[in-house]
């Protein structure tokens, strides 16, 4: 692949991965890594950053020679905070609750999740 270099951050990164695995006596045939976004709001480019990180250590781990894939997964259980910019203020009565409970303000799907 040839597109991540030596001696980066998710290079060392993915190294001290390994390590630590082979010291916990773990399988090394395939090694997850994961990324996560809590949905109580809109999303927005901050939420890019989790995702590239994961996926640079993924990248480094597969150029290393060991079989890696990566996880994303949505807390839907995630509690509302604040109704964020832009969607109704009916949603105040919500704050606490799990997105996954709280109806979508426009009806078109399940939930607010």
């Amino acid at each position: 692949m040839g597109i991540i270099g030596r001696g980066t951050w998710y290079d060392k990164t993915a190294s001290e991965l390994i390590e630590r695995e082979r010291k916990l006596g773990r399988s090394l045939d395939l090694i997850r890594t994961e990324m996560g976004i809590g949905i109580s709001g809109i999303p927005h480019i901050g939420h890019l950053g989790d995702a590239a990180r994961s996926y640079a250590v993924t990248l480094a781990l597969r150029e290393q020679g060991y079989g890696s894939e990566l996880i994303a997964f949505a807390d839907d259980e995630d509690g509302l905070r604040a109704v964020p910019a832009g969607l109704p203020k009916s949603l105040e009565k919500y704050l606490g609750y799990p997105v996954r409970d709280i109806p979508d303000p426009y009806s078109c799907h399940e939930s607010f999740a």
